[in-house]
């Protein structure tokens, strides 16, 4: 699940199960990631394209409340026009994107950087060959992965199957989170 899409407790979920991470450091690694989130509240937000494996949207991290939280965010955030997120479908099999997450970062004035990190050292890839091994592996998901529309109804599917409160989908507060995932999706 991509950092800038996460939400507190999602984040804190992951964060703690980190094995270098002292839990005295979790709490503020939480606060740091969920302030990258500020780029999105800038007046002019840059576009961002997340592809998003469906395994990461069935792991049930933190549990049925934080997962059902989570899947409801990523449908809030879906529908913001800066933003396309695509799943890539778990039936595909292997994909383009399995040697690991990174970020394609392009400007309007620089040139772009790929972002690569991992659990001891980040890295910044500048040279042309680096950036357009970066581009092939997007323009591969690209093709491979559901379209937006499609990918919000597996994140709607998957919010009301995999955390149903248990009754009946219209009691509760689990049942009110279902209906609003679907409301969302209609809303487009």
């Amino acid at each position: 699940m991509p950092g800038l899409l996460q939400t507190g407790a999602y984040a804190r979920a992951v964060i703690s199960r980190i094995a270098n991470v002292p839990g005295s450091e979790v709490e503020d690694r939480v606060a740091a990631r969920l302030g990258h989130q500020a780029l999105f509240s800038r007046t002019r937000p840059a576009r961002f394209t997340f592809f998003v494996h469906e395994s990461a949207l069935r792991l049930p991290v933190g549990g049925p409340a934080v997962m059902s939280e989570q899947l409801h965010h990523l449908l809030r955030m879906s529908v913001r026009p800066y933003i396309a997120l695509r799943v890539v479908p778990l039936d595909l099999g292997a994909h383009a994107g399995m040697a690991g997450s990174f970020k394609l970062l392009e400007f309007a004035e620089f040139e772009p950087v790929a972002y690569v990190d991992s659990e001891t050292t980040s890295l910044f890839l500048e040279e042309p060959e680096e950036i357009a091994a970066y581009r092939n592996v997007l323009r591969a998901l690209a093709g491979t992965a559901l379209g937006e529309e499609q990918s919000r109804e597996v994140i709607a599917t998957l919010a009301t199957e995999l955390y149903p409160d248990g009754e009946s989908h219209h009691d509760g507060p689990r049942g009110r989170q279902a209906r609003l995932a679907h409301e969302q999706l209609q809303r487009g």
